[in-house]
């Protein structure tokens, strides 16, 4: 098997997803919550495709294994600061539930590739393993779809 494009990756193209979708959620919000809760939030998501990438980039399994490590900390940060944000009110809880269910998908392709590192046959997620089942709607279609519930608050 050939070397994979990193934004080939379904795990990266994830991680970037969320970075994303928290950076929509978050720029709308008043300075106080902005300079709290929400750069804190900002910085671990995009953590999360930044670690990924920088491990892809390295020589070694065992390298690239270690800054997958650093991603699934960001991954488990971003996830606290999306609750502090539901326990502070600062999203609706449509929004909040459905990035909930994206970070959860996202942990299990994140750690389905850690696993994959250094295996002979692949060092790439398998699209078809039992952690791969949750759907996922085009970006396109997340954005829209959260553009309508924005419209609506």
């Amino acid at each position: 098997m050939g070397t994979v494009d990193l934004h080939e990756l379904r795990v990266y193209q994830l991680a970037m997803r969320v970075g994303e979708d928290v950076w929509s959620i978050t720029v709308g919000w008043e300075w106080l919550a902005r300079q709290t809760i929400g750069l804190q939030w900002i910085r671990s998501a995009d953590s999360i495709a930044a670690n990924i990438s920088e491990g892809y980039g390295r020589y070694s399994f065992k390298e690239n294994a270690k800054f997958c490590y650093y991603a699934r900390g960001s991954l488990r940060e971003t996830q606290t600061w999306l609750e502090k944000a539901m326990s502070r009110q600062l999203l609706n809880p449509g929004a909040a539930d459905d990035l909930a269910l994206r970070l959860e998908a996202l942990r299990r392709q994140l750690d389905n590739y850690i696993h994959s590192l250094g295996r002979s046959s692949a060092n790439v997620v398998r699209e078809d393993s039992p952690d791969a089942i949750t759907e996922l709607p085009p970006l396109e279609d997340f954005l829209a779809s959260f553009d309508a519930h924005k419209a609506h608050s």
